[in-house]
């Protein structure tokens, strides 16, 4: 028969990432019905509409079923995005049902692009023998490794197993931020840090965060960009709470209450609501967080606030709020242009040296030569030399040096 020719002008670039071939119990379709089902992960930065694709059983046969064309708003994909495909031979329940069935026995999946006598495989596979109610997936979305899933993840990140979310949690959060740390635009917003303890990467596009518990699905994070969405094991991911989202994928519409208020990360899927981590906090000190000391502990503590890095805590001598160790904390924004802010943490009255190094280990600037009491401190950089001279863009050092303990942090000036 004469095949349509798709809009695509080559074929897309998606990825088969999770399928079950034998669904007993997991989850029911929009007729309530258990039918076995294909999941399409979208890598790009663009939407795909899969509409006037192809998808087959069996890979010599790659026009066995045309998904329609004709029902863009439910058969386009997010960048980033899933979609979820009923393989249960009843088209007419809608256009993600196709006329297929997959074998628990073992079988062939084919997503194939078809214009005029050019036909590509999008993406196949083929699989043997399958559990009942356990998928079978990429580890990791569109990769190439492939393993079973006794805890299914249709429609949504393959990250998110119970074993790897049992490591993600809300680590250190600001709620009254008048001075302390900076946004990249420049603005002191709250901010909600999350950590990975796990041992694996985890997404967070696709999840939700809430400052009401009610509301869980109050805002998104956005599934276009997991390079920046992604926190790596034992790393942390910093969002703003300052209801600014056009700012970029890290700014939720969510505002922290100095007065008291919630916080929860959630996942969604069909009517599983499911809190990854939730809080309940009182009335905050301006520019101090409160967080888990030490870092993913169920230890919650007053700290020298440390957006993206290790917490820090205090302690209160004489009716003052002063840390109980030394630290060097990550400067921020970095890399940055023209300015920085670097914070250290002084824990008893000593000589204190705060000096900027180039890669070749020269000193290019010394910020600070002198007794510090004990205290958190901030400086701004500049970005130049000792003699005011702006500096060229590349790799440099800050070290802080004490008779009896010294850091030192790499930072990046871009220009």
């Amino acid at each position: 028969m004469a095949l349509p020719i798709l809009v695509f002008a080559q074929a897309p670039t998606l990825y088969i990432n999770e399928f079950m071939a034998s669904n007993d119990t997991y989850w029911a379709d929009d007729s309530g019905a258990f039918d076995d089902w294909i999941e399409i992960y979208n890598p790009g930065t663009d939407s795909v509409d899969i509409g006037g694709l192809w998808l087959t059983d069996d890979l010599t046969d790659p026009a066995s079923h045309q998904i329609p064309d004709t029902a863009a708003a439910i058969t386009t994909i997010p960048p980033g995005g899933f979609l979820v495909l009923w393989a249960d031979k009843e088209s007419e329940q809608g256009p993600l049902h196709v006329e297929e069935k997959l074998s628990g026995d073992g079988e062939q999946i084919g997503l194939v692009y078809i214009s005029g006598t050019d036909t590509t495989f999008v993406d196949s596979l083929t699989f043997g023998a399958q559990a009942e109610d356990t998928s079978y997936a990429r580890v990791d979305d569109g990769g190439s490794t492939w393993a079973s899933f006794p805890d299914p993840n249709a429609g949504a990140s393959n990250t998110w197993t119970p074993t790897n979310l049992s490591g993600i949690m809300v680590n250190e959060f600001l709620a009254s931020n008048d001075a302390c740390c900076m946004d990249e635009n420049g603005d002191y917003d709250d901010f909600i840090e999350l950590y990975n303890s796990g041992s694996n990467s985890v997404n967070v596009g696709g999840m939700y965060v809430t400052d009401d518990l009610t509301d869980p699905a109050s805002w998104q994070i956005p599934t276009s960009d997991a390079n920046v969405t992604t926190v790596a094991s034992g790393g942390f991911l910093l969002l703003w709470a300052d209801k600014e989202s056009e700012q970029g994928v890290l700014h939720v519409e969510e505002k922290l209450s100095g007065d008291g208020e919630q916080i929860g990360l959630v996942t969604i899927f069909a009517s599983d609501t499911s809190f990854v981590d939730s809080l309940t906090y009182s009335e905050q000190i301006a520019d101090t967080s409160y967080g888990r000391f030490p870092d993913g502990s169920s230890s919650w503590s007053i700290l020298n606030p440390t957006p993206g890095s290790a917490n820090t805590e205090l302690s209160v001598i004489n009716g003052g709020i002063v840390p109980m160790q030394f630290a060097l904390h990550q400067n921020y924004p970095n890399p940055f242009n023209p300015t920085t802010t670097i914070r250290f943490d002084i824990a008893e009255q000593t000589f204190v040296t705060i000096s900027i190094w180039n890669i070749l280990g020269q000193t290019v600037n010394t910020l600070a030569k002198e007794q510090m009491n004990p205290g958190s401190y901030k400086l701004e950089f500049n970005g130049t030399d000792r003699y005011g001279k702006s500096l060229s863009s590349g790799v440099y050092l800050i070290s802080v040096e004490t008779p009896s303990w010294s850091s030192t942090n790499k930072m990046m000036l871009l220009k």
